[in-house]
């Protein structure tokens, strides 16, 4: 599966959330592609990771994984309260 497709996907099927502070990349590496979602508030960074490894047995196409990515990062957003990174430094990671 081409992951470049499947963030075509992600961002025709995501509707950005318009607060301020709020960053929402995406970043590709051998066969992995990981959302990163952060918000800047006034106590800390806060934030979380939606995390797709498609198999080639997948039975998933790239717009689908992709729409599937979106309705993760919008489920999450509306949950309002954004976690802070762990005790190890790092944010909730989510494997769609």
């Amino acid at each position: 599966m081409n992951l470049h497709d499947v963030v075509s996907a992600f961002e025709t099927a995501y509707t950005p959330d318009p607060r301020e502070g709020l960053s929402v990349t995406h970043e590709v590496m051998e066969g992995k592609l990981q959302i990163e979602v952060r918000h800047q508030d006034q106590d800390a960074l806060r934030g979380f990771d939606v995390v797709a490894e498609p198999l080639e047995t997948e039975q998933r196409n790239a717009a689908d994984l992709g729409h599937d990515m979106a309705e993760v990062v919008a489920r999450e957003l509306a949950y309002g309260q954004l976690s802070a990174v762990d005790e190890e430094g790092k944010f909730k990671r989510i494997v769609v």
